[in-house]
């Protein structure tokens, strides 16, 4: 545990601390979500953590809970478990789903401790506006979880720079949203599944773009890239740490993608591997 002015659950494994890489949950997601992913980074330091009232973390003491927190807000709270881990060279931030989102603010209140993104499935800026999420972070019997503050979280999003550093966007596999179950799709109508699953691989080319990022497209996995496709996640994540250590770009050889099972929609494999 680590004390920020409250509890959160954190793990550190030691490895080649030069780059360090750090992990940021799902939304109401546990550290675990990463346990396929850790064991092929076995030679870096590699950080877990869980947020408030998730996991193994304690919720938020009662002057803060039920106070709506944003994005950038949880880009600080991480920015404050790493200070108690000393966690001071820069790091690799890798954040699935919300925690991409969360990842990026980080990224851009932080970019000195910022050496590379990767982001798994990231919550696309369309769904974060047309979405109807929880109130609180665990759902709204977890009120010791963070109360989510959606509208802030875009006004910080549309507002950020980002510095130019490697960066890679994992998007999982085309086709995933049809899968949803009538009950799930009604949420998003009058979209259909085919129209919705466009729209996500839409924006996650556009957050490539914007980022100047390798793209990489799952084979096969869902939304759960790191349950599904752990080998991808850690190529991903090695790719930006080397592109650390010189001017090119996160690139992948090709070999390790097809072994990985994914593609690159644009041409930024290694021709030299």
């Amino acid at each position: 545990m680590v004390d920020v002015g409250y509890r959160l659950a954190a793990s550190v494994s030691t490895g080649d601390t030069s780059v360090p890489v750090v992990h940021v949950n799902a939304l109401g997601t546990s550290q675990d979500q990463w346990d396929q992913v850790l064991p092929r980074l076995y030679l870096r330091t590699t950080v877990t953590y869980d947020r408030p009232g998730i996991g193994t973390s304690d919720p938020l003491p009662s002057h803060l809970a039920g106070q709506p927190r944003t994005l950038g807000a949880l880009a600080d709270e991480l920015r404050s478990v790493l200070d108690k881990l000393a966690i001071k060279s820069p790091h690799v931030v890798v954040g699935h789903s919300l925690g991409a989102l969360i990842a990026m603010m980080y990224a851009a209140r932080y970019g000195a401790y910022t050496a590379g993104l990767v982001l798994v499935d990231g919550t696309t800026l369309e769904h974060l506006k047309g979405s109807d999420w929880p109130t609180y972070e665990g759902g709204q019997d977890n009120p010791g979880s963070s109360m989510l503050d959606i509208a802030g979280s875009i006004a910080e999003l549309d507002a950020a720079v980002w510095g130019p550093v490697p960066a890679a966007v994992l998007a999982s596999a085309p086709g995933r949203w049809t899968r949803l179950t009538p009950a799930d799709a009604a949420e998003y109508a009058p979209l259909t599944l085919d129209q919705l699953d466009q729209q996500w691989q839409a924006g996650q080319r556009a957050l490539a773009e914007k980022l100047d990022a390798l793209l990489v497209v799952a084979d096969w996995a869902g939304h759960h890239v790191a349950a599904d496709q752990p080998e991808l996640v850690a190529a991903c994540v090695s790719a930006v740490i080397t592109a650390t250590r010189s001017d090119r770009r996160a690139t992948i050889p090709p070999a390790q993608l097809r072994y990985a099972g994914g593609s690159c929609p644009a041409s930024r494999l290694d021709p030299t591997s």
